[in-house]
Parts: C-alpha cells; structure tokens; sequence
C-alpha cells in the first residue's frame, strides 16, 4: 500500500486516499466541486455547502473547529427493531462501528462502516453542470433477519452570508416549508446579507431556495430545531429519534434545520439503496427538473461515473511516471485536482473560507490548466483583467455575485497579469491572444486589449520607485504579512525588484515579437537600470536584504538580531537572473545553511519573537507559526526552480521531499495535515509544534508545486520556440517518462540515464530518428514518440 500509516493509505491506482479511523489528528477533508456549487466534506462528516461563493452564498451553517469537527450536514441510522442509532460518517452520533473507512477520491468521498451486520456504503459526490450534492446509500443486511431502519437528515439552514454567528437576529428571516409534490423540503430567507440592493443596508430578498429531497418518501420532517434537538438535546443524542413523530413544524418563526426521516426495509442478506438530493437552485421548476433527473439508482450511478470519468480525463493530458512514487501521485493526481477544486473552483477549504478571488492568488493558480486545457488559463487572465483599473492598479482581491473587492497599495498583485500571460503565450505560441479585449474595472464601457492591460500593470509599477532606483513596496509585495513596511510608500522591495527585473526582459520579448519595438527599447532599458540599483544596494555580505521600511531601516539584514534573512530575495535572485552568478551562488548557500530545515525551507530566520508595528502582523504571528519562521510551503517551491537552476540536482530533489506531503505524513501524529494536499504552512523551529502542517487545501503551493517538479526537476518546460527537455534529477534515476501535450500534439517521451548524471542531454531521437535539437515543437505529426539520452 502506498504511503501507509496508521490513519490511512493511498489506493494503488493513486485516485483515493483512504483513511481507516475516523480519528485523523486533525480534520482531514475533501474540497468536491464543479465550479460552481461545491462542499467541503472531512473524514467525520464535518462540512458545508455553497452555490457560486462559498461565504455569500452558503447552504448549512459551519463554524470552524479544528478540535471537535461537530459542524455538518448530518445523517442519524435507526434500527427500529432495537432503537439503536449511529450515523454512516460516525459524526454526530459518536457511536463507534465495528468498521469504519473514509475515501476521499478525484472528485468524491465515500464511507464504509460496518454496526451489528449492517453494512453501509455512502458516497457523496456532486454532478457536473448541476447545482446540487448527491448522498447515496448502499445498505447490506448481513443479519439472518429483516430489518427495519429509519434514517434522519440534520443541518442547520444559513441560505446566504456565513456570519450568523448572531443566530437571534439571522434566524428570524429564515422560512421553511414543505414540498409534498417534490417530496422536499425548502428552504429560503427574506434577507441577504452583502452588499447589493437599492434602499439602503440589507435590504434584499435572497433570491434562491435551498432543498433536501430523497428518493424514497418522506414520510416526517421538521424545521425546528428546539423541537429536534429537545431544549438541552444535542446533536449527538437528539430527542426527536425517539418521539413517534417529529411535528412537521415549518415556517418562519422557527431556528431553522433541515430534518427529514425516510425508512427502508431489507431482508435478510439483502441490499437497499436510496439517496439524497441537497441543494441551491433558482426556483422550483429547477429543483422539480433536477430531481427527476436524480430519481432512480441508476441516474445516480451515471452522474458519479460521469463526475469521476471527467477528472480522469482531464488529467491524463499530461502524465508523469518516475522512480518516485510521491512525484508520480502528487504530479498526475492530487496537486491538479487540489489546484483546481479547491483554489480555482470551490476557493475555500477547512482552514480558511474564502469565496473571493485574489488578483494574484488565482492568477498564479491558472498556470495548473497550462499542461491540461490552456484555455482555462487564458479565460482566468481575461477575467483578472476585467478586475484592473485603467492607471493599472487592481482589486487585490474581489468577490464573484457583488463584484466588490478592496483595491490595495501591493505592489506586486498587477505584475502577475502579465507573468501569467506571457506562461500562456510560452505554453501555447499564441500571440493573438494580445489582441483580445476586455473593460476596465472603473470604467467598464472601455476594451482594451490584453497587450495594454498587461503595459498598464508594467507602467504603474515603473511609476513607484525610490530616488535609490528601487521598487517600493508600498502595503506589502507578495507577502501580505509585510503589512506596514511601505504604507507611506517610501520603503522599497528587494523582492520586487527581482520579479520585476524577469517580467520586464521576459515581457521585452514579447514586444518584440509583436512589433513593439519602442516598448522592448524602453523595457530593456528599465531592467538594465534597475539592476545597476540592485547590484548597488542590494547585497548584505552573505545574501540579499529584504526590504527597507519606511524609514529606511532594512529588513532581513545582517543587522537585524530577528529576520536576519528571508528566503524570497534569495531564490528569486537566481530565478530571475538579476544577480552576479558569485552572489546568487553565495546567496543560495546561505539559504542551505541557515533556512533549509526538516521540513523544507524557512520564509525567514530566526523568527520574531516581539511585534514591530513597522513590519505588519508578520511579526505578530506566534514564533515558528506562519510566515514568521515557517516553512511558507508556496514560498518554498520557488527554492526547487532555484536550485535547479544553479544544477544543485541533489538539493533540488531534497527539498521536494521535504516538501512532499506524503513524505511529511510518515511523521503523521506530529505533521497533522492531510497526506494527499499541500499545506500553507508548515511549522518551523522556534515552534513547539516543530512539523506540523496546517491551511491545507486553500493554498497557492499546489500549482507551484507542480510546476516546479515538472519543469524543473523533470526539466519538460515550455519555451517561445517549443518544448524544452532539460532535467535536474537524482543521479540514480535510470529512467523516468513523460506524455505531455504541448500545442496540441502529444509527445511520448522517455528518458533514459545509462551514466548516471543529473543534467545534460546527450542524444534526442524523435520518432527513432536522432536529431540535435533539445527543443519539440513537431507539426503534422500526431502522436510523436521521443527517446533522451542523458550524459
């Protein structure tokens, strides 16, 4: 079994992690979604549901905690004969089965348990193109006797903003009511809480309904929870199992829940199945058609099938086999669908609910669809356009239905535009996609093409420099906790001068080959000049400081006794090719041996142990938590590129195991997170918790991740004149493989390492004929086979 520990293992075909308690050290959680409705689902049965924006439009109230898991929409099993009552995910009721596994797979989870011969399989998954979540159960009777169950649904109704904490005011504009001709129960609410609306605060209707419906009749339900629970009931132990009848109370007087109660008899060594239809739809007629959609066993069969034939062929475009079996699953499998379900589509997770998009956070994320479908990251790019003002500023973050968002002094949210597009244009060769138009957030009746969208993010940026020649870095650059380092725009940002120094030369390019010539003139210039400031200023003696505060003292300086040095101005001194080689060389050295921990690399070293209102909250995080002396696991990815780069192969490859959370989890009681996801972070030395991952899921280190394994330690990337094949591998790998698309022809390629080196290629056949190029960019030909040979 692969990666195994006592809490679970990976499936041999990788699809599935499956976990064999439901006492996981922390909640370990599936993000399912179609892109537009979605849940969260950990292996207790903990979780919530939303339609379009996981924290403006949420089905079931869900409150975090990590600790107890005792938020869900809840399932109660009843053996009627015995009054016995346990629940299939074990949350809420607690009883313990004598079996008990939990799969989170590509797409959706499932649960077996086993109670006194009674087996029950229940897979959750939620249907393409659908606004609505199917349970479904699959009940064996094992016993040598019929048996008679009844099975009650629990949540609570929230049907708009996730901040009813206030249940007192929030409950009182919830109404529920009964469906007989759907066999469904309704919810809805006179009040939405956001920002829309024309007479004043919160003064509109909430213009959907949320359902519960089976396949089986209903034959009792309530909307009141004080009826449910019993005035000092719980959800573990509910008086309403126990009373003949549940009231069928509904309305809007009530603190709303949805339960409902249906039965199903087996005979002996039989099997019964039924299923569950929860959801948020527009209006009845919607939900009537969906549930005829949904009504037999077979439909729901097809629509899992369908679910789980779209992952599979999503991502089999690209392929990667390798003697590294955490690679070979994190590459093929998990690093995409967590990238895609839980960043692009669902933008939540367990540690953090979001629902907004991050101008540069799902920007960077879209680079995942380059190897599966560039299509989805060119629609990504125009839509962070239409978020961009017309003096190239942006939205730092916005949230889909109200299109409200924050506009923000971070200085390095607008270069990801064109960062992104010009790894659209590499991937692809497309240069008409410059050509394309889209408005302007201030003035939406102005298109303008992405070419000068991209040139107003570059200008504005260009606009914000020291009288020193350097970038300022204003409320932060891509670390928000360096909150207060700018604000009155006067300290500056070695960071950003790094990044800024690659877009600038790789966005020259572009012009260049689009006729813009005064523009790749006057790019070309701009990096030559800001690279006579970096060599000037720049260097600490051993490596690079980070930034300089307002006033004008450094950050990550030798002279400062906490965060001495920051990770991010050393790599990206090497990514970005602005530094001597000597002092890039030495740089990097100086992160090996001061901030490559256990774990992976450090944002900072030492960690701050006392705030300081001139560098922002970062410094207020708890010592070795986050960003403050943490592995900041998106941060970390970008050491591989460095490392790759400088042909460190066996520090590249160290690093990703590092990194790698099937690795970490063989350490599981003490790392905590998921196996089968990246965490945001990871805690360093100066914590007591020294290992343990956390923010999982929600968190930009997936894509990049995967962009790093592929294009730099795999070395297949994508290059303006086609494919290129440059690995950076372990010396004992004899041989690894790779199926990649790239502009619309598949290649085979095998590489093998007769001599066992780490980088160089030697000989390139294509198709069994040898040739001398190390760059594919083959037409008309459709598969194409490649063999490398390394030496």
């Amino acid at each position: 079994m692969k990666f195994e520990t006592k809490y679970g293992h990976f499936s041999e075909d990788g699809n599935e992690y499956i976990i064999k308690t439901y006492d996981t050290p922390k909640p370990w959680v599936n993000v399912i979604s179609n892109g537009e409705y979605g849940l969260v689902l950990s292996q207790a049965g903990g979780g919530f549901s939303w339609l379009t924006h996981s924290e403006f439009n949420r089905l079931n109230r869900w409150h975090q905690d990590l600790i107890q898991d005792n938020w869900g929409k809840y399932f109660y099993i009843k053996n009627n004969d015995t009054n016995e009552v346990w629940s299939p995910t074990w949350m809420p009721v607690k009883t313990n089965p004598d079996y008990f596994s939990a799969a989170h797979g590509i797409g959706y989870s499932r649960f077996e348990t086993e109670y006194k011969s009674i087996k029950v399989v229940l897979t959750v998954f939620v249907p393409l193109d659908e606004e609505l979540e199917i349970w479904n159960f699959r009940i064996e009777n094992k016993n040598n006797s019929k048996i008679d169950l009844s099975i009650y649904t629990y949540f609570e109704w929230c049907l708009g903003s996730s901040s009813d904490h206030h249940r007192e005011f929030h409950k009182t504009f919830l109404e529920t009511k009964f469906n007989d001709d759907l066999n469904c129960m309704l919810g809805t609410k006179r009040l939405w809480e956001i920002p829309l609306g024309d007479r004043g605060h919160w003064n509109i209707k909430y213009p959907y309904y949320g359902f519960i419906s089976c396949s089986n009749k209903i034959s009792d339900y309530t909307g009141d929870k004080e009826s449910f629970l019993g005035r000092f009931g719980s959800i573990y132990n509910p008086e309403g199992l126990y009373n003949e009848e549940l009231g069928k109370n509904t309305g809007k007087w009530n603190d709303s829940v949805a339960v409902v109660k249906t039965g199903i008899q087996i005979e002996p060594s039989g099997i019964g199945e039924l299923h569950f239809r929860i959801g948020i739809k527009s209006d009845l007629n919607a939900i009537g058609k969906s549930l005829k959609k949904f009504i037999t066993t077979e439909s729901v069969y097809y629509a899992l099938k369908d679910a789980r034939n779209f992952w599979q062929e999503l991502l089999k475009t690209s392929t990667f086999q390798t003697p590294d079996e955490s690679i070979n699953l994190l590459t093929n499998k998990w690093l995409r669908y967590q990238s895609i379900s839980g960043r692009l589509w669902a933008r939540t997770g367990y540690y953090q609910q979001s629902g907004a998009y991050g101008f540069r956070d799902q920007l960077q994320d879209s680079l995942i669809f380059l190897q599966l479908n560039p299509s989805l990251t060119l629609q990504q790019i125009k839509l962070h356009a239409r978020h961009q003002f017309k003096d190239g500023t942006v939205l730092h973050w916005w949230h889909p239905i109200t299109e409200t968002g924050m506009q923000t002094k971070m200085t390095d949210d607008l270069l990801w535009l064109p960062f992104v597009l010009i790894q659209y244009i590499n991937e692809t060769g497309d240069y008409r996609c410059l050509k394309l138009k889209e408005p302007y957030y201030d003035d939406p009746a102005v298109k303008d093409t992405l070419y000068n969208h991209s040139i107003a993010a570059i200008e504005r940026v260009l606009k914000r420099f020291s009288k020193r020649g350097l970038p300022l870095i204003g409320a932060g650059d891509w670390n928000d906790g360096l909150s207060a380092v700018g604000l009155d725009m006067k300290g500056e940002s070695i960071w950003l001068a790094e990044f800024l120094y690659y877009v600038l030369n790789e966005f020259s390019e572009v012009c260049k080959l689009t006729g813009g010539e005064k523009l790749f003139k006057r790019y070309k210039k701009k990096a030559e000049a800001l690279k006579m400031s970096f060599d000037k200023y720049a260097w600490d003696g051993e490596w690079f400081y980070r930034a300089t505060k307002d006033n004008r003292k450094k950050i990550g300086s030798k002279t400062n006794e906490e965060g001495k040095i920051y990770l991010n101005a050393q790599t990206w001194s090497v990514i970005s090719g602005i530094a001597s080689p000597d002092k890039a060389k030495k740089a990097i050295e100086s992160v090996t041996r001061l901030l490559l921990y256990k774990n992976g690399p450090l944002l900072l070293y030492p960690a701050y142990s006392r705030p300081d209102k001139m560098i922002g909250y970062l410094s207020r995080y708890a010592p070795g938590r986050r960003e403050n002396g943490g592995v900041y696991t998106h941060a970390a990815t970008w050491l591989i590129w460095a490392y790759a780069l400088l042909r460190e192969d066996k520090l590249a490859f160290e690093t990703f195991r590092r990194l790698s959370p099937n690795y970490n989890s063989t350490d599981t009681e003490n790392y905590s997170a998921e196996p089968y996801v990246t965490p945001g972070n990871i805690d360093g030395p100066d914590s007591p918790y020294y290992g343990m991952g956390g923010w999982t899921w929600y968190t930009g280190s997936a894509g990049w991740l995967q962009k790093v394994i592929v294009d730099w330690i795999l070395g297949i990337r994508a290059e303006p004149e086609g494919l290129l094949i440059d690995p950076c591998i372990p010396a004992d790998w004899k041989e690894f493989s790779v199926k990649r698309t790239f502009r619309g022809t598949v290649y085979n390629i095998r590489i093998c390492n007769e001599n066992n080196v780490s980088s160089g290629v030697r000989q390139v056949l294509i198709d069994g004929k040898e040739t001398d190029c190390k760059l594919l960019n083959i037409k008309g030909r459709n598969p194409v086979d490649v063999t490398v040979y390394m030496g």
